[in-house]
């Protein structure tokens, strides 16, 4: 039951985007390659087809038209001694030499001719005479009068293939004639191997597939290695956006604990400085009303300047002191400035040993109030944590300036509290400099932070 609030909670838990861009362009890659690899075997082979049979055509026309006479007088020899054995007729010795030749000059595997009735009267290699192919679809082609080509292809992809026993072969069969118009005698077929040709066409489609899963394998990897580094930028956003937001809630329940706390704080000194004071005038009234018939008016002028009159000057000022805290008049009537310089003035009558320097680097009239507003209150609690809670001895800068994306606060404190040991690490007297300006929507960082001095920044951009 947990897991399935938890996967509903955060459904994309468990999506690793470079494990799934991996699988996937694994796939897509590797049919990429088979893709490529059966289209230009496709086409190797249409090319090699194509020259083959053209060139062994051309090669076997040629062949019987050089010999034809040759031919045609062996057939006539056959037709009239058909009782004879094959075997027991060879070919004219200048006609066997100059086949020789061509078998061993050429990439021809073989000759071989036919009667008209398919059978082999004649081959190069023993071992087909007597052969029939009456069958064959090629030789009847050539016995219509049509020479006829074909090939039989065999690469590494079809090894294996046990159909044929010949194998990359082109066989062409043309007819043999007497003349131009007379019938066909029989069929002579010439057999070219073009096995180099395979071998060259493999070895390009080795090379090529290798090239291109080279190429893909790098652009995968390249790709991949983009992918897992933003998946780690991914990462590390959310993981800071998940510090922010907890940083935020935490500052926003401090605010509001701090916020409670300044109105118990407000709501004590009015009730037990004010409101008593007040409580004592009222019974100094109460009870000089009540003698005010028993008693001179010398008397009475006396205890009114001596006894009521100081007690409520107390009060007002202070209610003054409170009104004032909550918002000092001078930061409207007088500006930011004023109201700065009179809290360093404050601080400087309280403490010793301690020198406050404040720089406004800018026209206060640049900025609206609400930000004169932010940049007072920040200043005004990190001064008094200073000064009246720390008790700092040392030497404080503040820096206020304007930039072309916004304002800059730079704090700048030297004093042997700040210590080496701390680096990296906020001293109290800055945290709520920090949490006032992350709540105002600024960013706060610490720029350098070695030996009794540290440095700090708060900005706003807009």
């Amino acid at each position: 039951m947990d897991m399935k609030i938890s996967s509903r909670k955060n459904p994309t838990s468990d999506y690793r985007l470079a494990r799934q861009y991996g699988v996937t362009s694994f796939i897509a890659i590797a049919v990429t390659a088979v893709v490529i690899l059966l289209f230009f075997r496709f086409e190797t082979i249409q090319i090699i087809e194509d020259a083959s049979k053209r060139s062994n055509e051309a090669l076997t026309i040629a062949t019987e038209y050089a010999l034809n006479d040759h031919f045609v007088m062996f057939l006539n020899i056959v037709k009239q001694n058909k009782d004879q054995k094959i075997s027991s007729m060879p070919l004219e010795p200048l006609l066997e030499r100059v086949i020789q030749k061509m078998l061993a000059d050429t990439n021809v595997d073989r000759i071989k001719l036919y009667d008209r009735s398919g059978k082999v009267i004649y081959s190069s290699s023993a071992m087909w005479v007597d052969d029939e192919e009456e069958n064959n679809n090629a030789f009847q082609s050539a016995l219509a009068g049509k020479p006829k080509t074909k090939l039989v292809y065999r690469d590494a992809f079809n090894a294996l293939d046990k159909e044929f026993d010949d194998v990359n072969l082109v066989m062409t069969y043309v007819p043999i004639r007497a003349s131009d118009t007379s019938p066909v005698l029989g069929v002579m077929e010439i057999y070219s191997d073009i096995s180099d040709y395979v071998s060259k066409s493999n070895k390009t489609i080795i090379i090529l597939v290798s090239i291109t899963l080279g190429l893909m394998f790098f652009l995968y990897s390249f790709l991949l290695f983009h992918i897992k580094r933003s998946e780690r930028i991914i990462e590390d956003q959310n993981r800071i956006t998940q510090e922010k937001k907890k940083m935020l809630e935490f500052l926003t329940a401090k605010m509001i604990n701090a916020q409670e706390d300044e109105k118990k704080r407000i709501a004590f000194e009015l009730h037990e400085d004010v409101v008593q004071t007040l409580s004592g005038v009222k019974m100094l009234l109460e009870r000089y009303i009540q003698s005010v018939d028993k008693v001179d008016e010398e008397s009475s002028v006396k205890q009114l300047s001596q006894e009521i009159v100081p007690v409520l000057q107390d009060a007002a000022h202070k209610i003054r002191s409170v009104a004032i805290d909550l918002r000092p008049p001078s930061l409207d009537d007088f500006g930011l400035k004023a109201a700065l310089n009179s809290l360093v003035s404050e601080c400087h009558t309280v403490t010793s040993g301690l020198e406050i320097r404040l720089e406004l680097s800018f026209d206060e009239n640049e900025i609206t109030l609400e930000r004169k507003a932010i940049l007072y209150r920040i200043l005004k609690e990190t001064l008094q944590m200073i000064c009246f809670e720390e008790k700092l001895v040392g030497n404080v800068q503040f820096y206020l300036q304007r930039t072309r994306e916004g304002l800059i606060i730079r704090g700048v404190i030297i004093s042997d509290r700040v210590k080496e040991k701390d680096n990296g690490v906020l001293p109290g007297f800055f945290d709520s400099m920090r949490e006032r300006t992350i709540l105002s929507g600024g960013d706060f960082s610490i720029v350098e932070q070695a030996d009794n001095r540290l440095e700090v920044n708060s900005s706003w951009f807009y």
